[in-house]
């Protein structure tokens, strides 16, 4: 089978130092472990890319880039372009199948037009208004999607789904730790909807130290400066927009995650990643929450701020143990992958 795989060229695969941005990790993650597998994979990603498929860059180097985005002052239409480049090069190669990662509106009109075999993971929530022509889709016979979870596919029941995998990450890079750390930690863009203003009072009622690691977009510049900057203290900590290897430091030296998430969560990758660690988490039972989270077992869920601050005073019956093993139950790119290629085979056996 041969297989094109795609997110985006705003950043190089495997991502920099400081940069979170789930949809390239997953989609870089599944080809090299398709590449593993023995499939013909191919991942279009820009320069400086590493990947053990395929690689094809069209020459782009990533907008991230400072010749590049200094010259473009629009990431969409760049972006396009590749997007333009790899429907050209599925048809001319003759690709079994396109796989995406990137937001629907950003792929259809190619993989419609070059009627290209094209599977579609979306991972955003599909409660935004943009999403509610998603069934448009059957128009177009050889576009169906993937979703995250069984909660984010009910989300949509009219959209063409193919079906639904969980994300797996790559256990290797997630070290496991038996000792229970100190301080709680939350990971994620600092954003009304993932609650951290939450997780901070949280952790001010349980007088414990609380890490923060996650990135400010424009439009929450209001929110972090009113109701998380004025807690900021030697017990409520902003690490910044941190990487893969302090984040991991982080879940490793973590007594829990927080997740008081107060929208309809399709993943949720942050969650596996710390229990891979050995992290228990603490979470708002909000979309795909209790598909990851086993309640007492892995972590607890939880369904408010007063019940968060109980599942803290408990968390220490959680074993970190039971916590990795889950993880690579359920959540390993391994799987992951071998769950996609059956997706692949039932998208073109259809």
């Amino acid at each position: 089978m041969r297989i094109g795989i795609f997110c985006t060229n705003n950043y190089v695969y495997p991502l920099p130092e400081g940069v979170i941005y789930a949809n390239q990790a997953v989609a870089g993650m599944l080809a090299d472990a398709l590449a593993e597998k023995g499939e013909d994979v191919t991942l279009f990603a820009p320069e400086g890319s590493y990947t053990k498929a395929k690689l094809v860059t069209f020459g782009m180097k990533p907008y991230s880039d400072s010749t590049v985005h200094s010259k473009y002052s629009d990431s969409y239409f760049y972006e396009h372009v590749m997007v333009a480049e790899i429907f050209r090069y599925a048809l001319k190669n003759r690709l079994d199948i396109v796989h995406a990662h990137l937001r629907p509106f950003s792929v259809i009109p190619m993989a419609a037009v070059s009627g290209a075999q094209t599977l579609l993971t979306i991972h955003d929530n599909l409660y935004y208004p943009a999403y509610e022509s998603l069934s448009l889709s059957y128009k177009f016979k050889n576009i169906q999607y993937a979703a995250l979870s069984e909660a984010h596919q009910k989300t949509r029941l009219g959209a063409p789904w193919a079906g639904v995998v969980h994300n797996g990450i790559d256990l290797k890079k997630w070290q496991f730790n038996q000792s229970r750390g100190e301080c709680l930690c939350f990971v994620g863009r600092l954003m009304p909807d993932k609650g951290v203003d939450v997780a901070v009072r949280v952790a001010l009622k349980m007088g414990l130290p609380l890490k923060i690691a996650g990135s400010i977009y424009d439009e929450d510049k209001d929110f972090f400066e009113t109701r998380i900057k004025p807690n900021l203290s030697e017990q409520i900590e902003y690490l910044g927009s941190v990487g893969p290897k302090e984040v991991e430091r982080l879940y490793r030296s973590a007594l829990a995650l927080l997740m008081p998430i107060k929208w309809e969560e399709p993943f949720g990758l942050v969650m596996i990643e710390a229990m891979a660690c050995g992290t228990p988490v603490i979470a708002f039972p909000r979309g795909a929450i209790p598909e990851i989270v086993v309640d007492g077992k892995t972590g607890y869920v939880v369904k408010d701020e007063k019940s968060m601050v109980s599942a803290v005073k408990k968390i220490g019956t959680i074993n970190r143990r039971k916590c990795r093993e889950w993880v690579e139950e359920k959540f390993s790119v391994e799987r992951m992958a071998s769950e996609y290629l059956g997706l692949y085979r039932k998208v073109l056996n259809a």
